[in-house]
């Protein structure tokens, strides 16, 4: 099933794309289906990262996620539906 393959495929990417991904068990990093919609299937991708959420190496960081998920999506062929969200929990640790 390509969804199936879609979040495999963000998982991997984003382990490429991003060094600073914390992935020793101290913090998630999940990427789950979430919800069915009428139009579409709403995906949660949840990943933390050695950084403080400030300054150019966080937004550079944050814009490589954002790529990382764009190149696995792109390659499996599966389209977004607009609008697109993405949404932090204000009080995570990425918040710190």
């Amino acid at each position: 099933m390509k969804m199936d393959k879609v979040v495999s495929e963000i998982k991997e990417e984003i382990k490429l794309s991003c060094p600073e991904l914390i992935l020793d068990g101290s913090r998630p990093f999940r990427v789950h289906w979430r919800d069915f919609k009428q139009d579409h299937l709403e995906v949660i991708v949840d990943c933390h990262f050695n950084l403080k959420p400030v300054g150019d190496a966080y937004f550079n960081n944050r814009q490589r996620v954002l790529e990382a998920i764009a190149r696995a999506v792109h390659r499996l062929e599966v389209e977004f539906t607009l609008p697109t969200q993405i949404c932090a929990k204000e009080g995570s640790k990425a918040w710190a």
